[in-house]
């Protein structure tokens, strides 16, 4: 008898609805942020970058179905459940603050922003593809408490950190939703007779209160109809080259982001094979960089992944059906103009409400799964990542009083207890040195001193050239010098400590083999 793949189960609507919010919620707020929080045009943001994101997340979400299809008839089995799929979550709130945003803020170019965006998702996608060489030698070399813990401060800065900022900038829209995802989802204080999913709930409360107080109203909403109809992607190889030229500066955002990504896709596929469904782990992450780099030459700067959740969904008894309905909404959507007119009805205040619990849940789930010795690993990681945020914070403030940063002198600072220095360089690539300072911490934590050493030295490589720490890169100043040299200190202190605990050991030894030796 024939088998014949079932792909449809009883927990299909609710997933497919799941996982839409779940992804869409970023696109939302990302098309949020580019609008009104950097000024971006309209035509760039619905009219490339849109499109763009419905052809990468629909060509995603068909290969996942097709991944469960073949999985289903090579097993011979219907309750396969295919992997949930998107954009990346923390990593868009993290590719605009810390890529385009920057970029904007510098230059008030929207294009050169985009450009540069559109690069920086075309190198992360390769990456992404290296990552399926390279992910599980990662895992070895990289003490996993410095990666998650670099992931997780991220995720709290950058979504829940600034998702809170704007939710306080609109209370009477955003903090009563706020509270309940909190109540709901963080205290998993839920009531057992509630149909209603948390997330549906504050939706519709943060829409009516928006409505009611006219903060939304039909005028906007007529307006934004005119923009529905047809958007044609276009091709942008031209845009992504000249974006070379721009991009260096942000490879030490890129770099460690892109890193985090595949190994949050590594994990999925673990999660999926520990619930029953083993894909093919290589196939899948080169799949995730494909998608990227198809995104980015359509006009999408944002990396794809697949995400978690895979357990949940098969739970509920989803299998690939989601897939395949989740791909079709977001092109639908994407390709139509409608976003425009869900922003009319929604405010992204709103939707800004489930980025923070993302952000939150991403910290929790990582400090409930890390080894309590190994806390301070995150702590130490979030450091540099907060400092970037009162650097962005700084800048930004400086050109609404319409000045620049280096226009303003460091003393002028010091006046107001504002270490301007200090912010500029340890938020100068805060993720690269985020990351290894952790790696450095957690190695010394484990006394295994040799690999932190290594760490220290990578530290100073990296501030030599400008990776770390430097507005740019191969610019050797007096401060430059002084941190490398300063970071090749730590290396030969912590190779110093593990010569002599090796030179301990060895002397333990030798006892012991004279003891041997005299019984």
């Amino acid at each position: 008898m024939k088998f014949e793949y079932k792909w449809w189960g009883k927990g299909e609507i609710d997933a497919s609805f799941g996982l839409f919010f779940d992804g869409f919620s970023k696109v939302f707020s990302a098309v949020g942020i580019m609008i009104f929080g950097f000024g971006m045009p309209v035509a760039i943001v619905m009219g490339k970058i849109l499109p763009a994101i419905g052809i990468a997340t629909f060509l995603g979400n068909m290969w996942y179905f097709y991944e469960a299809y073949r999985l289903a008839h090579k097993e011979k089995r219907s309750n396969v459940t295919a992997q949930p799929f998107g954009i990346g979550g923390p990593i868009v709130i993290s590719w605009l603050f810390l890529i385009m945003g920057p970029v904007y803020w510098k230059t008030g170019d929207a294009m050169l922003a985009f450009r540069v965006g559109l690069t920086a998702g075309f190198i992360g996608g390769f990456i992404e593809i290296l990552g399926a060489f390279i992910g599980r030698w990662l895992i070895k070399v990289i003490p996993t408490s410095a990666l998650m813990g670099n992931l997780a401060s991220g995720a709290f800065v950058w979504l829940s950190l600034v998702g809170i900022m704007i939710v306080f900038d609109k209370p009477a829209i955003a903090m009563i939703p706020m509270f309940i995802v909190i109540l709901n989802y963080i205290a998993k204080s839920n009531r057992k007779n509630s149909k209603m999913p948390t997330g549906l709930i504050v939706i519709l409360l943060g829409t009516s209160v928006a409505w009611l107080t006219g903060y939304m109203n039909i005028q906007s909403l007529k307006e934004a109809f005119i923009d529905v109809g047809i958007q044609t992607p276009s091709f942008f190889i031209g845009d992504i080259i000249k974006g070379f030229n721009d991009v260096v500066p942000y490879l030490p955002v890129i770099i460690p982001l892109q890193i985090a990504n595949f190994l949050t896709t590594l994990q999925g596929i673990e999660s999926a094979k520990i619930a029953g469904d083993t894909y093919p782990e290589k196939q899948s992450m080169i799949m995730d960089g494909v998608f990227t780099v198809i995104g980015s030459l359509l006009g999408n700067p944002f990396p794809t992944t697949v995400y978690y959740g895979h357990p949940s969904w098969k739970a509920i008894d989803a299998r690939a059906g989601y897939s395949l309905v989740v791909g079709i909404m977001y092109l639908v959507i994407t390709l139509t103009g409608l976003t425009g007119v869900m922003m009319k009805i929604i405010p992204y205040e709103t939707v800004m409400v489930l980025l923070i619990f993302v952000g939150l849940s991403v910290t929790i789930d990582t400090i409930k799964g890390t080894e309590k010795k190994y806390i301070p690993v995150i702590l130490i990681s979030m450091l540099p990542i907060l400092v970037e945020h009162v650097k962005t914070v700084i800048s930004s403030a400086v050109q609404a009083a319409g000045t620049t940063l280096d226009s303003i002198s460091p003393e002028a600072f010091a006046q107001f207890n504002i270490y301007i220095k200090g912010v500029e360089i340890l938020g100068n690539g805060a993720f690269l040195s985020s990351l290894l300072i952790a790696g450095w911490l957690a190695c010394v934590i484990d006394k295994n001193y040799k690999n932190g050493a290594l760490f220290a030295s990578t530290l100073g490589i990296c501030s030599l050239i400008g990776l770390i720490h430097s507005s740019q890169m191969f610019l050797l100043n007096k401060e430059v010098i002084i941190l490398s040299v300063g970071y090749f200190a730590i290396a030969a202190i912590t190779y110093q400590r593990f010569l002599e605990n090796r030179s301990i050991q060895q002397e333990v030894d030798t006892n012991y083999e004279k003891e041997s030796v005299t019984i």
